[in-house]
């Protein structure tokens, strides 16, 4: 097992269902590697009639959030999730803890907003986007309780340094769960070419696209090299529909529009139909 996959799966939960539905894509991911799911309900002020007779003893308080939330978790089914529940934004209590448990995932819905704290999952999903330095994903409101097998990833990559990050993550990742990927190197040759020059320019791509992938090759992990001619806020979700994949992969930083993924992680934050899995 790869070092990343060593340490809990971390989700945040408020109890909406959008954070149900990030908690079930956790616990699925957490079982196929073997490691515990871990979640945090972050609060800030609860109205008294959400829980009566509750002063604003912090203990106490992160006693019935805590409580509250499991209970959320019970009733569509997930009975195995440890929860702690502390005081202060959300996005800070997130961060802190994902750093003090060194949890390898850090799993948020995108929309939610819960009785527990109102808090608004969706506006920390797109904060935490550039300040966790851990693997972040997003599972969208349009996603299910009850999520298919994971049977290939899709990785979208450009030209920009933390594509190699990004390959690197994907292809451990692959390796434990025993699964293929699809590689879309982004990339956009203009317009107007003469005829066979896009044709060329793809094959040129996929060539050096190929040398990066060592580390997919040494782990014996699966895959193919696709080369995406398009905006990748467009061409990514839909090489991931052609392909049946049910998780992308981008960096959340990259070389700017269509020759790289600057814009997209922000994009498909709020778009993406699958889960999606952004790497620092």
């Amino acid at each position: 097992m790869n070092d990343y996959t060593r340490s809990a799966v971390l989700v945040g939960v408020d109890d909406s269902l959008n954070a149900n539905i990030a908690a079930a894509w956790a616990v699925a991911i957490g079982r196929r590697l073997g490691v515990p799911v871990r979640a945090v309900a972050a609060w800030t002020r609860v109205a008294s009639k959400a829980l009566p007779g509750v002063d604003d003893d912090v203990s106490e308080m992160n006693t019935h959030v805590a409580s509250a939330a499991a209970q959320s978790l019970r009733d569509v089914g997930l009975d195995d999730v440890d929860i702690v529940a502390r005081r202060g934004p959300a996005a800070t209590v997130l961060l802190d803890a994902v750093n003090e448990l060194d949890a390898s995932i850090l799993v948020v819905g995108t929309r939610g907003l819960g009785p527990l704290s109102g808090l608004l999952l969706g506006s920390v999903s797109r904060r935490l986007l550039f300040t966790t330095d851990r693997p972040l994903v997003l599972v969208p409101r349009r996603w299910t309780m009850s999520p298919p097998p994971l049977t290939r990833i899709l990785v979208g990559v450009d030209c920009s340094a933390v594509a190699r990050r990004v390959l690197s993550w994907s292809a451990a990742f692959c390796a434990d769960l025993g699964l293929p990927a699809t590689i879309v190197r982004c990339a956009d040759p203009g317009c107007e070419k003469p005829p066979g020059h896009v044709e060329r320019f793809d094959e040129d791509v996929r060539a050096d696209a190929e040398e990066a992938l060592v580390q997919f090759r040494d782990n014996d992990v699966e895959y193919k090299v696709v080369v995406c001619n398009t905006d990748p806020r467009v061409g990514l979700p839909e090489a991931a529909a052609s392909d049946g994949a049910g998780l992308i992969v981008i960096g959340s930083r990259g070389a700017g529009q269509f020759s790289g993924l600057g814009d997209t992680a922000s994009y498909l934050v709020r778009h993406s139909p699958l889960p999606l899995a952004v790497i620092p």
